[in-house]
């Protein structure tokens, strides 16, 4: 078998897979019943009341609807959870797609899914006393290394009490981050159509999917990956493959467009936390001024 043979036969097979990526997730069919509300009275065909939004088909309460609506907190009741996971590893520029073109039902809603990851990678690492040392520890030794007067040193430690307060409450340093992050992702692909309020959708997706590899990673290693700059927990090298791969199927480019754009929103995240540290700076140096006045 010669060479171009096998590379048509392997591009074929990669579009063949892409375009089954692309394929949304089916959705039920037009229920036409006719039902009466439990709850209003009101008569409709369809599956939920389009008064108040009760589901056509009641159930008494039952010691298994009690665990499924405590398990549906956090997501595990949920058949939209398991498919979003799926999805965030199969299709996951795809599936945030097709959930910004409206097909919201079909998936888990982001923030609750990312507050839940967070929750359980937070419970898992204190459990098995996991911590990354990369932080707080390198914060402390920048502050120890730091030679200057009384004034640096201490426009240094209300930066380190920030940093490490971060560090120390995940959920807010996650929020935090992504505020930088949708903001470069808006900058470096803003032709691509997504207002800004549609990137941090996508974002918090990503987010979620970063957890899921964490959770993964936590399982096989038997330890919490080491943070870097961006809002995951997983290391830089694998953190800029699964993102040329996101962005790739978001917003439907080649993999040389992905790539480069990719490089482009990192040094833009970079920048952004260089802009935002010089800010900082300047506003704790001006309230210093201002206190010796």
């Amino acid at each position: 078998m010669g060479i171009k043979t096998t590379y048509r036969k392997v591009m074929d097979w990669n579009h063949r897979i892409d375009k089954r990526m692309q394929e949304p997730v089916a959705i039920p069919d037009v229920e036409h019943s006719h039902h009466i509300c439990h709850h209003c009275g009101y008569g409709y065909y369809g599956r939920c009341c389009p008064q108040c939004g009760l589901n056509a088909e009641y159930e008494r309460f039952t010691f298994k609807r009690l665990i499924s609506n405590f398990l549906d907190i956090w997501g595990l009741g949920n058949r939209p959870m398991f498919r979003t996971i799926r999805d965030l590893m199969w299709r996951p520029g795809y599936m945030i797609r097709d959930y910004l073109g409206g097909h919201h039902l079909s998936y888990f809603p982001p923030f609750k899914m990312l507050a839940v990851f967070t929750i359980i990678i937070i419970f898992i690492a204190w459990c098995f006393r996991f911590k990354d040392p990369l932080v707080a520890q390198t914060i402390a030794d920048v502050l120890d290394d730091v030679e200057g007067g009384p004034s640096s040193r201490k426009m240094l430690n209300y930066i380190g009490d920030i940093l490490v307060y971060l560090d120390e409450n995940d959920l807010y340093r996650i929020l935090f981050q992504n505020v930088f992050v949708v903001l470069a992702a808006w900058i470096v692909f803003r032709d691509k159509g997504y207002n800004i309020v549609e990137t941090f959708f996508s974002q918090i997706f990503i987010n979620c999917q970063f957890h899921v590899l964490t959770l993964l990673w936590m399982l096989i290693a038997w330890e919490l990956p080491p943070t870097v700059f961006l809002p995951y927990y997983i290391p830089g090298t694998i953190a800029f493959f699964v993102l040329i791969f996101d962005y790739k199927q978001l917003y439907g480019l080649t993999f040389k467009q992905s790539i480069w754009r990719t490089t482009l929103f990192i040094l833009l995240v970079f920048a952004i936390y260089i802009a935002l540290f010089i800010l900082l700076l300047l506003a704790i140096s001006l309230v210093e001024k201002i206190k010796t006045i």
